[in-house]
């Protein structure tokens, strides 16, 4: 089950997780067209095309360890995939990972294209370019630490983090040139006027003015851990403990529970489901793990869950007669228990 069948289950968000996250990453079927990453795609597309240039960088969608980024000398830009889905960066703010907004991913997107531009017209194999920037060959700082001087008016002022990611390498210094001169309104001419970079900036403005309408000498090939390819779970992929989330995740059951026992009508009679599950607690508990053979503690959850989404929804029993409701109950926590039991999972196929 992908993202595509968890989208029915809109009341509750825990289910969904839960769902998602007990999910093949390469099974996830991405709802990209609702992001603000394809707004921010198409935004990068019209910039480009606001200064007349013909190549529009391709991208994928990652899953490694360095999710942002082309492949050595490959023009194509690596976007982490949970960027293409919003629950999935929902699921990514939640457990405490990186969140990116407009602007966040529009510096990146600006990065990556200087990158992608420089290997698909192979600009660093240039005299020109190397005289400008340095050695393409240059080894990269180890674990990108690199020493940075805050002060040198050498390089542009980086425009996302790390701070002076220009004075890393000689090819983030033309990916970040490229950033500053392709960003809409930002006066480069006049906020680095003086600079030596300045220079930087003006070969960037000349070749691209000489680049506007060529096709580009290499093409996309190789993708780096493409998400498609991964076949742990979501849950694997953060290293988190699944069990941390399946307490929450029985909101699917909520239409059964209905068909169970009925909404409040202000019947005073009425007996609130919530007790009747209380009062036989420890008789359900019992009767589904001798039924199913699993642990008192894998049945409680799917108990205290049931007791929960009862009270949260108001279902009452408008008889005095608690035997069908309660045999109904056991049967539905039953199916809970053994689905879990066979598929790791509360919610069915």
């Amino acid at each position: 089950m992908g993202l595509g069948s968890a989208l029915q289950y809109v009341d509750n968000w825990e289910t969904e997780r839960y769902e998602l996250l007990n999910t093949r990453v390469c099974d996830l079927s991405l709802n990209f067209d609702e992001t603000p990453l394809r707004r921010c795609i198409e935004r990068l597309y019209a910039e480009l095309a606001a200064k007349k240039i013909r190549f529009r960088p391709p991208y994928y969608f990652t899953c490694g360890g360095d999710e942002w980024g082309c492949p050595d000398r490959v023009p194509i830009i690596g976007i982490p995939f949970h960027l293409a889905d919003n629950k999935l960066t929902r699921i990514e703010r939640e457990l405490g990972y990186t969140a990116y907004d407009r602007q966040d991913l529009m510096f990146l997107l600006r990065h990556e294209t200087g990158h992608a531009i420089n290997y698909a017209y192979q600009l660093f194999r240039t005299r020109e370019w190397q005289r400008t920037f340095g050695a393409f060959n240059k080894s990269y700082p180890v674990n990108f630490k690199f020493k940075f001087n805050p002060f040198s008016r050498n390089y542009v002022k980086s425009q996302g983090d790390p701070k002076y990611y220009a004075q890393s390498h000689p090819d983030e210094d033309f990916a970040e040139t490229l950033a500053v001169w392709l960003t809409p309104r930002s006066n480069w001419r006049i906020q680095y006027r003086n600079w030596p970079a300045l220079k930087k900036l003006e070969y960037v403005d000349r070749v691209m003015g000489r680049l506007r309408r060529t096709n580009p000498k290499v093409s996309s090939r190789d993708m780096d851990s493409p998400y498609h390819s991964k076949t742990y779970t979501l849950i694997e992929y953060y290293g988190e403990d699944l069990e941390n989330f399946k307490d929450k995740a029985l909101g699917i059951y909520d239409a059964d529970l209905k068909r169970i026992f009925a909404s409040s009508n202000g019947n005073r009679r009425s007996v609130p489901a919530k007790d009747i599950i209380r009062r036989n607690r420890r008789f359900l508990i019992e009767t589904i793990a001798k039924w199913t053979g699993a642990r008192e503690k894998t049945v409680l959850p799917v108990i205290n869950k049931f007791f929960h989404r009862c009270r949260e929804l108001g279902l009452t029993l408008h008889t005095e007669d608690e035997s069908f409701p309660l045999a109904s109950v056991t049967a539905l926590g039953t199916a809970v228990v053994m689905n879990y039991l066979h598929t790791g999972r509360y919610i069915p196929d």
